[in-house]
């Protein structure tokens, strides 16, 4: 037998079972031809030369594809080999020999392979352009240039994607050659015995449950959110296995167990049908489980940092322009020279332009990292995310009566002090050797930037030689350390149209060449940045959430395709000992229902859970917040549930027919 001979049996093998085949070739289009649209955005020039940030987003995104690539073929695949072992045992009844179902076999995938492969790389460039303006449009940036890719990505594409088939091609080939015709035989057909309830698997599922969900609610410290928030995914994962597995068995059991319940013609029909095969389902719940779960917070998360794009830069930069000078070897003379010196320049430059500044702030600081014990400020160089110190930020009463408009006077014993926590209220401080009778300073003197980090505070002293005589002090306890000068921060408005602020802005930021220990810092500069990073955000972030949501209908496609192969013999039975149509229909409703209505009642569970952990990272970028969260998260979830009814509902009239 030659090679014609095998590729025309594999061909009609396809063709005879394109029920199975057509869906996993269209769902393997899609992901083919989304990773190959991410590689090609991640090696365009125009992008890397855009946002630097935005091309390390898309590298991550396209290990998340190529990661989901091999899991979900592999996946899918194991359900068309298992449809298929029947037919592969006949074909050692009739005489064939391994290796010539492995040529089959061979075929086969080289077929639907390349379909795949040449299908998506073509989508992938057909519909690049557009997903590229897409990328522009939430980047806020014109969109007047061209989509682009190269052979290169065609390459990395094709290489991945060979490499995923052909571990596909091996699992299949494994399963037959260690496996007896007659074994084959009844592969497809060969039920799974009622599984026994496991107090144990059902003690791990809390365990590991509790342990993601504990982590989530415990993290204080958004710095730490990014660390545990992978174990707490981690656990959160594997406690959902344990529970489909283990305690969707008790559940049915004890609804066996009630027999008032149980022994009605529907309940009787559908809990005995899911208890059967529940070992089985509970894989195929607890993957659309995690993946609905993944939509979900993949997607409300970037919505809700896109959305809060400008509440990020509200909160760092309250001001339109913020200029900061660096003390660093500067005198307490030419620091306040400079000071005022550069104050009185952008006013100056502010009525050439027939602008007028609106509202400023300007005060010299110095910021020092320690904690207070007993009155006693310690000082600590070393900042970590597991322990963050208090930040002290001192300033001079002058700055502070102008700040809030005050006439405050203070001894050289005497100080004002707030801290974050309000409630911390002082007497006495020593810092640096020098002990003050302590008075509240007014919160409207703090610059608040939306953000609860770590813990900090204010000390008002009253004069500059305070400031240095403290930082002396401080850093005579490192001898490594290089001792930092007194810092100043000035911050104000002008009037005037966007056009004029961005003239404005452009001639500030050339003041900067005439100041070289000073950095400037324009919101409307910023804008662009911001916006350009959090589209980038949002395009991952949706691009992402479609890619699960495109793995959640083949799983779910393929689950109801095995199931109701599986249930046809179970229900042609029921049919021969009385039970009518109808009575069979409701009680394979009610099934679905229990199906659909549990991965995504479980997914807003573990998304809920979440929140306390996402909502710290989300503290990282400047998002504070909780209601536009919370928009996006119920947004995405009624969505994703109506996206998902959709799905279900195709899937499960294939079920329903396959089973009638």
């Amino acid at each position: 037998m030659n090679s014609r001979f095998f590729s025309s049996l594999a061909v009609r093998n396809i063709q005879s079972n394109k029920q199975l085949y057509v869906p996993y070739i269209l769902a393997s289009i899609a992901i083919v031809a989304m990773f190959h649209l991410m590689a090609s955005l991640l090696t365009n020039e125009f992008v890397q030369e855009r946002n630097a940030s935005l091309t390390m987003m898309f590298e991550f995104g396209a290990i998340v594809i190529a990661t989901f690539a091999v899991i979900f073929i592999l996946y899918t695949n194991s359900f068309l080999i298992k449809r298929r072992k029947k037919e592969i045992g006949l074909y050692g009844i009739l005489g064939l020999e391994k290796r010539h179902v492995a040529k089959i076999l061979f075929f086969e995938s080289l077929y639907t392979g390349l379909a795949s492969l040449a299908a998506g790389v073509l989508t992938g460039l057909v519909f690049g352009r557009l997903f590229f303006l897409l990328l522009n449009y939430m980047m806020n940036l014109p969109v007047s240039f061209d989509y682009s890719t190269s052979w290169l990505t065609v390459l990395l594409t094709a290489g991945l994607f060979v490499f995923i088939f052909l571990l596909a091609l091996l699992y299949n080939i494994s399963q037959f050659t260690f496996a007896k015709p007659v074994k084959l035989l009844k592969g497809s057909t060969e039920g799974e015995r009622e599984p026994k309830g496991s107090i144990m698997l059902f003690g791990l599922a809390l365990i590991f449950l509790g342990a993601g969900y504990g982590i989530s609610i415990g993290i204080d410290n958004p710095l730490n959110a990014l660390t545990y928030f992978f174990v707490a995914v981690l656990a959160v994962i594997a406690g959902t296995y344990f529970l489909f597995i283990a305690g969707s068995i008790f559940i049915l059991k004890t609804l066996k167990k009630n027999k008032r319940f149980y022994y009605r013609p529907g309940p009787f029909i559908s809990v005995s049908g899911m208890l059967y095969w529940m070992k089985q389902n509970a894989a195929g719940l607890a993957n659309i489980c995690i993946l609905s779960a993944m939509v979900i917070i993949t997607v409300s998360t970037t919505i809700t940092i896109f959305a809060g794009t400008e509440e990020i830069l509200e909160n760092q930069l309250p001001y339109e322009n913020n200029w900061t000078i660096y003390g660093g070897d500067l005198t307490q003379e030419e620091l306040t020279e400079s000071f005022a010196g550069l104050q009185d320049r952008f006013r100056e430059t502010a009525n050439e332009m027939s602008l007028e500044v609106t509202e400023s702030e300007a005060y010299r600081f110095q910021t020092f990292a320690g904690k207070i014990t007993d009155g006693q400020f310690e000082a600590r160089a070393d900042v970590s995310a597991d322990d963050l110190p208090l930040f002290l930020q001192v300033i001079p009463v002058e700055d502070y009566n102008r700040l809030i408009g005050a006439s405050a006077e203070l001894a050289a014993d005497e100080a004002l002090f707030y801290h974050s926590d309000e409630a911390d209220v002082r007497e006495e401080l020593t810092i640096g050797g020098m002990s003050y009778q302590l008075s509240p300073a007014d919160p409207a003197s703090v610059s608040e930037d939306g953000q609860d980090i770590t813990e900090t505070a204010m000390l008002v002293v009253p004069d500059l030689t305070h400031i240095e005589a403290i930082a002396d002090a401080y850093y005579a306890d490192f001898t490594n350390e290089v001792k930092a000068g007194i810092d100043a921060q000035i911050s104000w408005n002008t009037t005037g149209t966007e056009e004029e602020k961005k003239a404005y802005a452009a001639a500030v930021q050339s003041f900067v060449a005439d100041a070289p220990t000073s950095s400037y810092r324009s919101r409307i500069a910023v804008t662009k940045e911001w916006y350009s990073m959090n589209g980038g955000f949002l395009f991952l972030g949706v691009f992402l959430g479609l890619l699960f949501t495109i793995g959640t209908v083949p799983i779910t496609y393929f689950k109801q395709v095995s199931e109701g192969y599986d249930d046809r013999g179970k229900y042609q039975i029921m049919k021969k000992v009385g039970l009518d149509r109808d009575m069979i229909r409701d009680s394979t409703r009610s099934q679905l229902l229990w199906m659909f209505l549990l991965p995504i009642a479980v997914a807003v569970i573990h998304v809920l859970f979440a929140y306390p952990i996402v909502q710290k990272m989300l503290m990282l970028f400047g998002i504070t917040s909780n209601t536009t969260w919370l928009l996006s998260f119920s947004g995405v979830v009624m969505a994703f549930a109506l996206v998902y009814y959709i799905i279900y509902r195709f899937t499960s009239r294939v079920y329903v027919s396959i089973v009638r």
